[in-house]
């Protein structure tokens, strides 16, 4: 390895000026430094290690140095998984401040808490035993990419950091996640944070512990966004804490023993538009068909201002929107706001006067304002009903063919 340095080191000077990208490769790690940046290397006393462009390397812990003209992203960190483990490139400018642990194919990347950038993580490749955990305190972007990852253990994808993460489904891949049943995870794919979902690209989910996807703040799905798909979860599909809004994509929930998108409070009363959903465009389709679930649930309000809804309802005490306090659907721009539903079911547990539940189509605790857009409801089963208002009906505009009761 020392021979091969000086060798590097002598080179550096005449390679600098064609090549892009030093490659330092120690085991799984990568860090990629600008040639141009990278005037030359330092030796400490002995040989023990070098220094370059600020960074010191181990020299028993490199095992190659490369030259080529790829070319550096800055505040970026790559992750590409393969049956036999994961390799992972970094940046140099943000190489110090991110701690790497790579065993197997689970990755897991702690940001110091002195970063105060914004770093984006590039997931892509396949396994079937791995997983990739992030911790932080500065927002970040995460990247999928022709990912397909299954974490036997534990969440495939868990980021913890708490802050804007951004989402990016690349355009034209498919992405798909899923965990093992028995896991300490919340969900398959966690994130402790406010998540900004973008990107044209899909994503398939499958929880088989708990919930499908789950975050501990907002959640958001920005127009343009593709197709993301739950096909199974032991609990929810989709569990979001303080609010969930959807700008734009197809959202396509079904296999779940839970509810298909649960919207609850989080531990801050305080917090923006807490226990509610906003619906503004793009298409939805839920399918619910185990006993006393929902295919949409809010703590609080749920407001309807445009896209599209398809609810196919059936079991015991089900219930296609169950809405804590108040429930408007209006259709305020030329987005067409377009409710279709299917309701079949009966009463779960009749009789009890703290577990029965009865099968609708809407079940609302608050008022309810219909000002425009349309709703086409078929409500078929024994005490089966369509709507369900608690509150005070307020009708404006909009063609419906069920009146809440």
């Amino acid at each position: 390895m020392k021979r091969m340095l000086l060798f590097a080191a002598a080179l550096l000077g005449c390679t600098t000026a064609f090549a892009q990208t030093m490659k330092v490769v120690e085991g799984p790690v990568t860090t990629l430094i600008p040639a141009a940046t990278a005037s030359d290397i330092q030796f400490a006393a002995g040989g023990s290690q070098f220094t370059v462009n600020g960074l010191t390397f181990p020299t028993s812990t490199v095992s190659e140095i490369l030259f080529d003209r790829s070319e550096v992203k800055p505040a970026t960190l790559s992750v590409r998984y393969s049956n036999d483990g994961a390799s992972v490139s970094v940046s140099a400018d943000v190489a110090p401040k991110l701690q790497i642990t790579v065993r197997g194919a689970h990755v897991a990347v702690l940001a110091d808490p002195s970063l105060t950038e914004e770093v984006t993580y590039v997931l892509s490749g396949a396994s079937k035993a791995g997983s990739f955990w992030m911790d932080g305190e500065y927002k970040s972007t995460l990247v999928l990419n022709s990912l397909d990852l299954t974490n036997p253990d534990s969440a495939a994808v868990c980021i913890e950091n708490g802050k804007r993460i951004n989402v990016v489904l690349t355009e034209g891949t498919s992405n798909s996640l899923a965990d093992a049943a028995g896991g300490p995870q919340k969900a398959c794919f966690f994130i402790n944070g406010h998540a900004e979902f973008s990107g044209a690209g899909s994503l398939y989910l499958a929880g088989r512990t708990k919930h499908a996807y789950a975050s501990d703040e907002y959640t958001q799905l920005k127009a343009g966004l593709g197709f993301i798909c739950v096909s199974e979860a032991a609990g929810d599909g989709l569990h979001i804490e303080q609010y969930f809004q959807m700008d734009g994509g197809t959202v396509d929930v079904s296999g779940t023993q839970g509810d298909c998108i649960d919207v609850s409070v989080t531990k801050d009363p305080l917090d923006e538009f807490n226990g509610q959903a906003f619906l503004n465009g793009g298409e939805l389709k839920m399918y619910v068909s185990a006993n006393d679930v929902k295919g949409l649930k809010t703590d609080s309000a749920l407001t309807f201002s445009g896209g599209t809804v398809y609810a196919e309802v059936s079991g015991l005490g089900t219930k296609g929107f169950s809405v804590g306090t108040d429930l408007l659907i209006q259709q305020p721009t030329a987005t067409p706001t377009v409710l279709n539903m299917d309701v079949k079911g009966t009463t779960y547990m009749p009789g009890d006067p703290a577990l029965e539940s009865k099968c609708r189509g809407m079940k609302i605790k608050g008022n309810y304002t219909f000002d425009g857009g349309s709703i086409s409801m078929n409500v078929t089963g024994k005490k089966a009903k369509g709507i369900s208002c608690d509150g005070t009906y307020t009708y404006k505009s909009g063609t419906t063919n069920v009146l809440p009761e």
